[in-house]
């Protein structure tokens, strides 16, 4: 076993017990602290420094933590308040990340080892922005694969896996091994439909899309936890739709449904997001990037 084979072991026993563990936690109460994510940030920035040193690689690389803990500290320290200092600290933050990212990359971004490093804030950054967008739902989702994204600047290698190796290099800076987690995550979601329609179909609940989204519930019953309904009276009127509104009273949409009639209402369960992204670190570790294998990169 080399160098960089051992930590890459080390990276993803520290991964996967801490994707694990959060995973318990989402499945139980759909909330997963920062500690979680603090720590995975944290064992990465070491693995980071110690892989420098055993790699021989200059010192001046470390300055990657710049945009690293910028991009962190606008994550975790929130700054309280509606003051200008409040308003102005994320912006001032990224910002930092920014220019340092455009200083370090035209220092050394012609280096093949500082490209994987210069990868770790843009990566960071692709996550922060989804996020904003609401392409990542849940707040939790989004720190979990930006800690990924710091452990894993590399695509670890440990014996013959992963089966699906990257066509050149370059690839492997463009999809770093944290956005392989996250596209591997959600091809594993993609298959929920099918779980879905088997449902629907053997209980004859036949209306399409609710039938690929979720399934019917009794609106008598109590409002279980973690779903959205996908129907609602408003307006004295019955409306159907199919993306989840967050600010919704269960219960009282539900009273209002059977109240208008409905016995049986489609909800879609909210997902813990967490778990698909533990499936997707196993099979990004064994397998590879499947964006390699579907689009034959």
């Amino acid at each position: 076993m080399d160098q960089s084979e051992a930590i890459s072991i080390i990276a993803l026993l520290g991964a996967a017990a801490t994707l694990g563990c959060a995973s318990l936690l989402d499945i139980r109460t759909r909330q997963v602290p920062n500690r979680f994510w603090i720590f995975l940030s944290l064992l990465g920035i070491a693995l980071i420094l110690l892989r420098m040193k055993m790699d021989g690689e200059r010192s001046e690389f470390a300055l990657i933590l710049v945009p690293i803990v910028a991009i962190l500290s606008d994550v975790y320290l929130d700054t309280e308040g509606d003051s200008a200092l409040a308003r102005i600290a994320p912006v001032v933050k990224y910002a930092v990340a920014l220019i340092s990212v455009g200083a370090l990359g035209a220092l050394w971004a012609n280096d093949p080892y500082f490209q994987h490093l210069l990868a770790i804030p843009m990566m960071m950054m692709v996550f922060v922005a989804m996020y904003a967008l609401d392409i990542i739902k849940g707040g939790a989702d989004a720190k979990a694969l930006i800690a990924l994204s710091i452990v894993f600047p590399f695509v670890p290698a440990v014996g013959d896996l992963p089966l699906i190796i990257p066509p050149d290099p370059t690839a492997s800076v463009l999809f770093p091994f944290a956005f392989a987690v996250l596209i591997d995550a959600a091809i594993l979601v993609l298959f929920l439909p099918l779980g879905f329609l088997a449902r629907n179909l053997s209980s004859r609940d036949i209306k399409f899309p609710q039938m690929l989204l979720g399934y019917t519930i009794d609106s008598g019953t109590e409002a279980p936890g973690f779903i959205w309904l996908m129907e609602r009276v408003e307006d004295g009127k019955h409306r159907i739709y199919t993306r989840p509104r967050a600010d919704e009273d269960t219960s009282e949409e539900l009273l209002k449904l059977r109240e208008y009639g409905r016995s049986r209402v489609w909800v879609t369960p909210k997902i813990p997001f967490i778990v698909p992204i533990f499936a997707g670190l196993v099979l990004a570790t064994v397998a590879g990037n499947l964006l390699f294998l579907l689009f034959g990169f």
